[in-house]
């Protein structure tokens, strides 16, 4: 990495710091892990500033679209960042365990980056529809906020946030295939962490964090298997 590129990073990662902090975005672990991720992504990601700035769309967009209008939930902390971000971060220390299928597990990554902000803005925009929830495994009516109930602001939320990754992807590599492959790991991503809240959230067996990183992996896998493909 050049010094120029690193000075920027760095001076990017203190202004995230104290923005987060002083606006009780994320707390002051979850901030670290924030700071954590971001150096992973520039350090072992086979293309730094492409890798970087995905994991800087999935916080910020992520961030404002949990904080405007007016946050209606606890500043995020540790277990929050790592479910969203730790698929990606797997299928960057694949890429180092198998190089020769880097190709396809960078692919996985902004997969995983791609299901984690269409699901976070899905989740957060979503709760403004005006028309109620419906459950994914039942499509009845749920009060909002209910753990697995989709809108259709909601989905379009989980296509902006596909999309917005698969656009910065395309700026770089200039592969309307892979653009369009990430916009579905988004959306499949987002609808599968959905139906695992339906269906295990609500029960109490699986946490929040559990069915962000459950969506993420579907969407790094998804992405992954059919490039192969």
């Amino acid at each position: 990495m050049l010094i120029d590129e690193l000075f920027i990073v760095l001076a990017f990662l203190i202004i995230f710091s104290i923005l987060s902090y002083k606006l009780n975005l994320l707390d002051f672990e979850g901030i670290l892990v924030a700071n954590a991720v971001g150096l992973a992504a520039i350090t072992y990601g086979p293309n730094p500033v492409a890798n970087f700035l995905a994991v800087v769309c999935l916080f910020v967009f992520g961030e404002i679209a949990s904080n405007y209008p007016k946050q209606k939930h606890e500043k995020r902390g540790i277990w929050n960042v790592i479910g969203n971000a730790l698929p990606a971060l797997i299928f960057l220390a694949l890429i180092r365990i198998y190089p020769e299928y880097a190709l396809f597990l960078e692919l996985g990554f902004f997969g995983a980056v791609s299901a984690a902000l269409a699901d976070t803005l899905s989740s957060e925009i979503g709760y403004y529809s005006k028309a109620k929830p419906r459950l994914i495994t039942t499509f009845k009516e749920v009060e909002r906020g209910v753990d697995g109930g989709v809108t259709v602001l909601g989905e379009l939320a989980a296509l902006a946030g596909g999309l917005t990754i698969a656009l910065l992807h395309f700026y770089f590599f200039n592969n309307y295939i892979s653009a369009i492959i990430i916009i579905l790991a988004g959306l499949i991503g987002s609808n599968v962490d959905s139906l695992f809240g339906a269906t295990f959230e609500r029960k109490k067996i699986l946490n929040n964090t559990h069915v962000n990183l459950l969506g993420g992996l579907a969407g790094a896998i998804f992405a992954f298997v059919i490039s192969l493909l």
